[in-house]
């Protein structure tokens, strides 16, 4: 089977003030990509959304409208959803990075595709732009993966996106929000508060700070790396 996998990442930038960080995957059906996708901006439409959606612009006039962009992720059963969180605090880029932050970054990009790249399968995954201080750090991440599926599973591509033009991919950048938040601390009380509740909910999940019993596919994935 094909998936396009659309990847996004929250709170990984900045001098380090945000504790977590969290880097997400959409993973699509190939055949289901253009229909789901124009259903996604039809609902969008009639919701009168017509800016990119994105979590940082969760607000209370906006509200009722991304529970609505929530219900359609999980209204989807082809729809599955992964993501890591990472304690920024812990990570030693001087120890296991060769003191470089950003492909510290790109190694824990790799542990949030790599569990779901599965036998038999086929996978076009598609990034977020990111201004990079290394010039080869997507071809590195695509290579890296292609010799740990290699024999078993199949890298189409790995590709840039701008997410402004990618419906799904601001769909990903809501839920990877919503995460990386939560586990930041969100006021209660407040939209985005409310929003993340509402997600947790839909999971069967008690918050978002919880963490999925395993790697396991299911519809929404939560994995917290542990950290020395």
């Amino acid at each position: 089977m094909e998936y396009v996998v659309y990847c996004d990442e929250s709170r990984h930038e900045g001098p380090g003030h945000h504790t977590y960080m969290s880097i997400g995957g959409l993973w699509v059906p190939r055949t289901e990509k253009l229909e789901l996708t124009r259903q996604f901006r039809a609902l969008c439409r009639s919701l009168n959304l017509r800016s990119e959606i994105k979590w940082n612009k969760v607000s209370a006039i906006r509200l009722e409208a991304y529970k609505r962009l929530v219900d359609f992720f999980f209204e989807q059963e082809s729809l599955l959803y992964r993501v890591i969180v990472v304690n920024r605090t812990k990570v030693n880029p001087e120890k296991y990075h060769g003191g470089d932050w950003e492909l510290g970054f790109y190694k824990f990009y790799y542990e949030m595709l790599e569990k779901w790249l599965l036998k038999g399968n086929q996978y076009l995954i598609l990034v977020d732009y990111q201004q990079n201080k290394g010039a080869n750090r997507y071809s590195e991440l695509r290579s890296v993966l292609e010799k740990t599926v290699k024999g078993k599973a199949e890298i189409k591509d790995l590709t840039v996106i701008d997410s402004k033009h990618t419906p799904l991919s601001q769909l990903c950048d809501l839920l990877t929000g919503s995460v990386s938040a939560s586990w930041c601390g969100l006021t209660k009380g407040t939209p985005k508060a409310e929003l993340a509740t509402y997600i947790a909910n839909k999971c069967g999940y008690s918050s978002l700070t919880v963490q999925s019993s395993s790697p396991a596919i299911c519809k929404f994935n939560i994995f917290h790396i542990q950290l020395e």
